[in-house]
């Protein structure tokens, strides 16, 4: 029965049969399907058809185009000049941009891609000629730098403290299962022997959690922030965090946690949330923009 598909069920019969040889085929973003395709992937559902089917015809590429270009940083805060177009990437570094917001895809949509080793081109609509940037899965860069720049001033901190802390096994695993119960995925987690920081979006912020937080541990701080980072296929290179916190500190901005895992793949700096548009462009100039 149609009216009973799933949205792979849909596509897969649409585009059976198909000789791309000698069709052009042009589809709807939206697709039905039982599980209901604005529920479960709601703003992003367009660009999920579209992975879907690239999978569906097994494509060597999936192109998007959109506004701008993949850029160092976003144009409208450092200017066009200064947002550098990306050219190639990988997936991972998608992802980073993914957690803060900045979706060169939907989430949902690249992991199919991923998965199946499609690659993805995101292509500036107004500059049709231009390459783009292209997505792979094994891309890294020859040089060592960052490439992207990028964060959101829609976050708050969450740092707890606790004496009791110290040593004990599986504190941080209580902290996650209230994070589990509220649904929130946080963005950075920075700790030590007595604290954990974990930045989290500002809609994940509600009464009920802060009072169960506050009855638990022995100091709750909440702060509304922004986070920063700097993002690159290839920045396990001595010299280059210490450029980024140089470029932070010569425009008097205060780094409050950072985070950094052993890939190197994102280093992230949480700010005063009025620093925000300031820390982008003082990153954007001493990192990504050729001198």
């Amino acid at each position: 029965d149609p009216e009973y598909l799933t949205i792979d069920q849909r596509i897969h019969k649409a585009f059976q049969g198909i000789d791309f040889s000698k069709v052009l085929p042009i589809a709807t973003g939206y697709t039905k399907g039982t599980e209901g395709i604005m529920r479960e992937f709601d703003r992003g559902y367009s660009e999920v058809t579209f992975s879907k089917i690239a999978v569906e015809v097994k494509a060597d590429e999936a192109v998007i185009h959109k506004e701008f270009h993949l850029s160092s940083a976003d144009p409208n805060l450092v200017g066009i000049e200064k947002s550098i177009p990306v050219g190639y990437t990988n997936y991972n570094v998608a992802d980073q941009l993914a957690d803060i917001g900045m979706e060169a895809i939907h989430p949902k949509a690249s992991k199919p891609l991923e998965l199946n080793g499609i690659n993805i081109r995101i292509k500036n609509t107004f500059e049709p000629d231009h390459p783009g940037t292209l997505i792979t899965r094994d891309y890294i860069c020859k040089e060592s730098k960052v490439e992207i720049v990028s964060g959101t001033d829609k976050v708050t901190a969450i740092t707890i403290y606790d004496p009791l802390m110290v040593g004990q096994v599986g504190f941080d695993y209580h902290l996650m299962e209230i994070y589990t119960r509220y649904e929130i995925s946080y963005i950075l987690k920075s700790t030590n022997a007595n604290t954990i920081t974990t930045v989290v979006w500002d809609s994940d912020i509600s009464e009920d959690l802060l009072r169960e937080l506050k009855s638990r541990y022995q100091m709750v701080d909440v702060k509304p922030v922004a986070i920063v980072c700097a993002i690159g296929t290839n920045i396990a290179k001595p010299g280059i965090l210490v450029k980024a916190a140089k470029a932070l500190s010569d425009n008097n901005i205060n780094i409050e946690a950072m985070s950094q895992t052993i890939t190197q793949v994102n280093m992230q700096f949480v700010i005063n949330r009025s620093d925000y548009k300031k820390a982008i462009i003082a990153l954007n100039d001493s990192l990504c923009v050729p001198k």
